[in-house]
């Protein structure tokens, strides 16, 4: 798998000229279409199962997530998640609470479970959070005729000038978390799961309770970028906006309408 980086820049330069407002950013559906268009991939995210692109025995789940540059007072101390990507992709450390998180949040989906969440033990929510989202994998593979998962993130944003938007993309095949490797422990509202990383205790999965006033039911888990075995990453200039030229939009809209009814008119059948 290896994505075409002159369509990836050109389809996300094509789609920042249609942002309804200066300071907006991709929709995640127009990016993942984008990106699946990027690998040749068949976009198929609509459906509620794993793939949301099909590539030959491959199936291709997209996640994407927006990242704000830091923008300090002095300009060369700004940050963005390409000129510092320890500090945005890597594991971090909150010092403060003295907690360990494996990387970069990405929510795989909400996963309702067949047991009461709030009063069952962690290792049971755990464990059932993870064979639920093996068998959704599963029944994309029967729907689609595929053997392979693969997983691409993007992550995407304004760089630390705002003058341009950068698009960082990273894919690997699914490795599959087994939650016998796994720490389990309740907090407030969720089941954690940690590992140990160099002697700490590392969040790599957490699944929020279903009485949630947020979130509720979602499958989390946090991933370091930085040890993905592929990536791209491509920046584009802050294109000019579309013109609105309402005059000539309704001469468009105005021509269309009377071709379709000329249209009607001579080939009836073709509106059957």
């Amino acid at each position: 798998m290896k994505p075409n980086p002159d369509l990836l820049k050109t389809r996300v330069f094509h789609s920042l000229k249609s942002l309804p407002c200066a300071g907006d950013t991709l929709e995640p559906r127009l990016l993942e279409i984008i990106v699946c268009e990027a690998f040749g991939a068949r976009h198929v995210g609509d459906a509620n199962y794993f793939a949301d692109g099909i590539l030959s025995d491959r199936q291709i789940s997209v996640k994407t997530r927006m990242m704000n540059p830091i923008i300090l007072k002095r300009a060369e101390n700004s940050r963005d998640f390409q000129s510092h990507p320890d500090q945005f992709l890597g594991q971090h450390h909150n010092h403060k609470q003295d907690r360990y998180t494996a990387g970069v949040e990405i929510v795989q989906r909400r996963q309702a479970l067949d047991l009461n969440d709030e009063t069952a033990k962690a290792d049971q929510v755990g464990g059932a959070t993870l064979d639920g989202f093996r068998s959704v994998m599963q029944e994309s593979y029967q729907v689609y005729g595929t053997q392979e998962s693969w997983e691409v993130i993007a992550i995407h944003g304004y760089d630390r000038t705002q003058q341009n938007y950068l698009v960082s993309v990273f894919w690997q095949e699914y490795d599959e978390l087994d939650a016998n490797d796994i720490a389990w422990s309740r907090e407030p509202g969720r089941v954690i799961g940690n590992v140990i990383v160099d002697g700490n205790a590392v969040k790599i999965v957490e699944r929020i309770n279903g009485n949630s006033k947020r979130e509720a039911t979602c499958f989390k888990e946090f991933k370091n970028l930085l040890k993905y075995q592929n990536s791209l990453h491509v920046g584009v200039p802050l294109p000019e906006p579309w013109a609105f030229d309402q005059s000539a939009l309704i001469k468009e809209i105005n021509d269309l309408e009377t071709a379709r009814e000329e249209e009607l008119r001579n080939r009836p059948d073709l509106f059957v």
